[in-house]
C-alpha cells in the first residue's frame, strides 16, 4: 500500500473537516480558509454527480462539507461522464450543490462555473473569476477540459487553470498532451502560472506513472508534481494515484509544498449516507475517488 502522510486539519468553519498531508512534515495548519495569506486549491472526481446523488440529503451534505474546506475546487463527472450530460441536468446539480455549501458556510459565499462534465466551485471573497471557457487548443481530449483564469482578491496571486478527466483507455496519449494544453492556456490568458488538475487516470493499467515521486513525463525542471506517485487517491483496496495536480515551474514561489488527500471515511461520518453498498455506510456513497488539494501563498507571486 502506498504511503499517504496524514495530519488532521482543524478548519474554522462549522461542521467541516479534512486531513492534511504534506511534503515538508510541517505542523497541521489550523488557519481558517483564506487566512494568513494562504489558499487551498484542489480537485475531486465525485463519480457521476448527477440528479440521483444530488437528491440524497446526507450524501449531499458530506459533499458540501468537503467543498467548504477549499477556496477553489475543480470537480469532474458533473451530470454524467460523457457527452450525454445535458446542460439542464448539470446546472440543476450544481445549483443544488452550491446552495447546500452556502447553507453550511453562509449565504452567497461560494459560486461556480461549469462546462461539459466539469465544474469549478470557488470562494467569492477570496477569488475574482477573470475568464473561463472550454479548452479550444490543438490537443484532442475525450472529455474537453474546462479552463479558467483566477485572481486572488488579496495579495498578488493569479493563475490559469485547466481541469481534466482523461479517458482511461486513452490516458497514455492524453496525459502527455496536457503539457501542450497547459502551454496553450498560458498563452491564452497571458499568464505563466498554470495549474492542471483533475482525474488523470495516471496509474494502474492506464498509465505508467514512473518510479520517482514526479509523474512520468512531467520533468521537475518544467513542472511541479503536487500529488506524488506514492499517494493513494482512490477508495478501492488497490492503491492508485489517479488524481493529480501539476503546476508550471513558475509557481515554485506560490506553492507552499503542503498537499493533501482527504480520506473521506476517516474524516466524515458517512454511515448515514444514502446509496452506500453496505448497510453500515461506506465512502462509496460519496465517490470512488478521494479529494486532493494543494496550498498556495497569496502574496508571493512574482509574475
Amino acid at each position: 500500500m502506498k504511503i499517504i502522510m496524514v495530519l488532521f486539519l482543524s478548519i474554522a468553519v462549522a461542521l467541516t473537516g479534512c486531513a492534511q498531508s504534506n511534503t515538508t512534515q510541517a505542523p497541521a495548519d489550523t488557519t481558517p480558509i483564506g487566512g494568513n495569506n494562504l489558499l487551498r486549491i484542489g480537485t475531486f472526481n465525485i463519480q457521476i454527480f448527477g440528479s440521483t446523488k444530488a437528491s440524497r440529503p446526507n450524501t449531499l451534505t458530506v459533499l458540501a462539507k468537503i467543498a467548504s474546506t477549499y477556496d477553489v475546487l475543480a470537480i469532474e463527472e458533473v451530470g454524467s461522464n460523457g457527452s450525454s450530460a445535458t446542460e439542464a441536468t448539470c446546472i440543476s446539480v450544481m445549483d443544488t450543490y452550491v446552495a447546500r455549501i452556502n447553507q453550511i458556510v453562509g449565504s452567497d459565499t461560494y459560486a461556480y462555473i461549469r462546462g461539459y462534465q466539469y465544474a469549478i466551485v470557488y470562494r467569492k471573497a477570496e477569488f475574482q473569476l477573470v475568464d473561463s471557457g472550454l479548452y479550444s487548443g490543438s490537443q484532442s481530449f475525450t472529455y474537453q477540459p474546462l479552463t479558467a483564469y483566477f485572481r486572488s482578491t488579496s495579495g498578488n496571486f493569479d493563475f490559469a487553470m485547466l481541469c481534466i478527466h482523461t479517458s482511461p483507455s486513452k490516458a497514455i496519449s492524453e496525459i502527455p498532451s496536457l503539457k501542450t494544453a497547459m502551454s496553450e492556456v498560458s498563452t491564452q490568458y497571458s499568464e505563466p502560472d498554470v495549474i492542471c488538475l483533475g482525474d488523470f487516470n495516471a496509474d494502474g493499467s492506464y498509465y505508467t506513472e514512473g518510479t520517482g515521486t514526479d509523474l512520468s513525463g512531467f520533468s521537475s525542471s518544467s513542472y511541479i508534481t503536487v500529488i506524488p506517485n506514492t499517494a493513494d487517491t482512490t477508495v478501492a483496496a488497490s492503491s492508485n494515484t489517479y488524481d493529480r495536480i501539476e503546476l508550471s515551474s513558475s509557481m515554485a514561489t506560490d506553492y507552499t509544498s503542503a498537499w493533501g488527500v482527504i480520506q473521506v471515511g476517516q474524516v466524515y461520518d458517512v454511515t448515514q449516507c444514502e446509496g452506500t453498498t453496505t448497510t453500515t455506510g461506506t465512502e462509496s456513497a460519496i465517490s470512488d475517488h478521494y479529494p486532493v488539494w494543494a496550498e498556495f501563498y497569496t502574496n508571493k507571486d512574482t509574475d
